[in-house]
Order: C-alpha cells, then structure tokens, then sequence
C-alpha cells in the first residue's frame, strides 16, 4: 500500500475530503496486454492439449477395441480353423450323381484332421474321412444323402481355414476313383467290391502276359 496527497478537494456520497488530506490507495497491478495475451495462449494451449489427450485416449480406446475384436490384441482371438462364412454366391447343381461321399479340394495348412473333421461335422455325422499326405484334397462320407448336400451347399466356395488364400471346392465324389485313390479304405454305396477285385485281377493278367522288348 501507498500513500498519496491529495491536491484537490474530492467528494463521494456524503463525505467531503479536504484538499491536504491523505487518503489510502492500494495500487492494484494492472496486467499488460503482453501479459494478457501470454495468458491466452497459455489457456488456448492447454485447452488444445487436453482435447488432443482426450482424442488420443479415444484412439487408443477404439485400437484396443479393434484389436482384441480382430485377434490382434489380448482379447479372444478367433479361431482360424471355426467353421467358415457362408459362400459369396449360391452353389449350383453338381453334373456328378449324388452321392453321401464328398470330394474336397484346395485345402492348405496348417490344419489337423481332428479340426476338419469337426468342421465338417457342423453340417452332419461324419462316417468316414480320408485326406492326402499333404493334405490338399480329402474324402468324406456322410451318414446319409442329405447331411453330404447340406455341407457342399455351404462349404463349396468357402474360405478355411481363414488364412487360406483358396476357396474350398466341394462336390460328390465318384465312388470308383475314391475307391481307387483311398487304397480300398472307402468304400461307396455304388461299389461293388466283386467288380472291382475282378477289373484288377484282368489288369494283373494283362501285365503279365506282356513280352518286354529286347
């Protein structure tokens, strides 16, 4: 506080100061206008700041979400080997016969037999299944007509596992050349074991009674 003398004779309300009288005055600080606009800034600054903070938190927020929805994260990841999206497009009638037995094709690790095997079994009992050593194409036999047609009708075109770059081709097998193929193991309905011991045994014959060159 600072004491100033008054040279003039001041009057407010009812109180009248003479011109030598002393009077208190405090002195308030007056902020410049360079301080002022440093304090804006400072409060501009800040208030970005905290936007940004709150946009980065939502980001984060949202990348954890995404991450753990897409197995990226530490969240659920999904299972490359589940049962697939239904095809894009509606399948067509096969030019093969019917049969309760499937070929499929286009298959690419990694995948257990145990895992197709449950796949396939989403669309109805799986009787029997037959699959290559490097496990491109597979046989297999359904319990009935019907179940062997649900599962072409949902997998042929279908992507599994997930990280396949192929699509799943899926159609009635040919007893006969699975029969072949599958060294006896599987047999279709249409078979006739008979005939088939019988075509070998001619073949056989064939072989044998052939005169090699000299």
């Amino acid at each position: 506080k600072q004491w100033y003398q008054r040279r003039v004779a001041i009057t407010a309300g009812d109180i009248t100061l003479k011109p030598n009288d002393i009077i208190p005055v405090e002195r308030s600080k007056k902020r410049s206008s360079h301080d002022h606009g440093t304090w804006s800034s400072r409060a501009n600054t800040t208030g970005r700041r905290g936007a940004e903070d709150e946009d980065n938190l939502d980001y984060e927020a949202e990348s954890e979400s995404d991450n753990m929805e897409g197995g990226g994260g530490e969240g659920v990841q999904k299972d490359p080997t589940a049962f697939p999206d239904p095809p894009l497009e509606p399948v067509g009638r096969s030019r093969k016969e019917d049969n309760r037995a499937l070929l499929i094709t286009n298959l690419i690790r990694p995948f257990t037999v145990l895992q197709l095997k449950t796949m396939l079994s989403h669309c109805g009992k799986v009787k029997s299944i037959w699959i290559n050593t490097i496990k491109s194409r597979c046989y297999a036999v359904f319990s009935c007509l019907e179940e062997a047609t649900r599962a072409r009708e949902t997998l042929h075109g279908a992507v599994w596992p997930s990280t396949s770059p192929k699509r799943l081709n899926v159609d009635y097998a040919e007893d006969e050349r699975m029969y072949s193929e599958t060294d006896g193991e599987l047999i279709g309905d249409s078979i006739d074991i008979t005939v088939i011991e019988e075509k070998k045994e001619k073949s056989t014959d064939c072989d044998s009674a052939l005169i090699p060159l000299l």
